[in-house]
């Protein structure tokens, strides 16, 4: 059974058009919100952090009552980030995966070392295998947020890292240097194994579909397309999945709801019913 649970949120700031993805799936839906976290915009990115401890904590709780029912956790938010909320609750579970499965456009390993943006959505991949991350002279907020969710850092070489095509610098050589495997599309099966549980966390931007999913946050050639991330999910459904997790498309540019009922599909070839 799958407890399907929505995010809307993006890097702790309210994104209420996400909400939409309820009444077009159809199915039971729990949206996660954090009473303290009503803001749209935060230019802070501590504030940010804060706010993402307080929702993804909501989250922790939520993936770990539903692993402990024995359901597969489905989380649908804003950014990669919420991947620490739902990694969290499968360990308070005593259901950490085996395996994770990180299907992106990015590598997402910045650490504060590394980024020239300090854009935090460039570092959840860090956050998760607890890369040191401490700004001089500064808290080390990243650690206070890991603290809040409850999550423990997972080892590196139990990740597949898949399509990330759009690597910066810095970024790349840190990438390189870790012990995660890194793959394309095509060879991502030869890396898993059937008798290990599999979390796979999805980000959209890993398709390359600017054409049929304009909503999509970022367009990176070169990428596969539907019908490819299709015929995976198809195969990895032969896989004792434990949490998915999605990485919403611009909800607020999605017109046509193209782009959502697009994800949808693809969640239901990977998860039937």
């Amino acid at each position: 059974m799958i407890k399907r649970l929505l995010v809307p949120y993006l890097m702790g700031q309210r994104r209420d058009g996400l909400q939409r993805v309820t009444a077009l799936h159809g199915g039971s839906w729990t949206v996660v919100r954090a009473p303290e976290s009503t803001a749209d915009r935060i230019a802070d990115r501590n504030e940010q952090l804060r706010s993402m401890g307080r929702v993804y904590a909501l989250l922790a709780e939520q993936v770990r009552e539903a692993a402990q029912a024995g359901q597969i956790p489905l989380s649908i938010s804003g950014d990669c980030i919420s991947s620490m909320g739902v990694l969290a609750g499968l360990q308070q579970a005593g259901r950490e995966p085996q395996r994770i499965l990180w299907l992106d456009a990015h590598g997402d390993f910045h650490t504060w070392a590394t980024t020239q943006t300090q854009y935090l959505g460039g570092m959840p991949l860090a956050m998760l295998v607890g890369r040191p991350d401490r700004r001089q002279e500064q808290r080390d907020g990243i650690a206070a947020f890991r603290e809040t969710v409850g999550a423990r850092p997972y080892p590196e070489a139990r990740i597949v890292l898949s399509d990330a095509r759009d690597l910066d610098p810095g970024e790349d050589e840190a990438l390189g240097n870790s012990a995660i495997v890194r793959c394309p599309l095509n060879e991502v099966l030869s890396h898993l194994a059937l008798d290990e549980t599999l979390y796979v966390h999805f980000d959209t931007d890993v398709l390359d579909e600017s054409q049929r999913m304009p909503a999509l946050k970022y367009h990176v050639p070169d990428g596969p397309g539907l019908e490819q991330m299709a015929a995976l999910f198809q195969r990895l459904r032969d896989y004792p999945l434990v949490a998915v997790s999605v990485s919403s498309w611009h909800a607020e540019q999605d017109g046509n709801d193209g782009a959502a009922r697009a994800c949808l599909d693809l969640l239901r070839v990977l998860l039937p019913g």
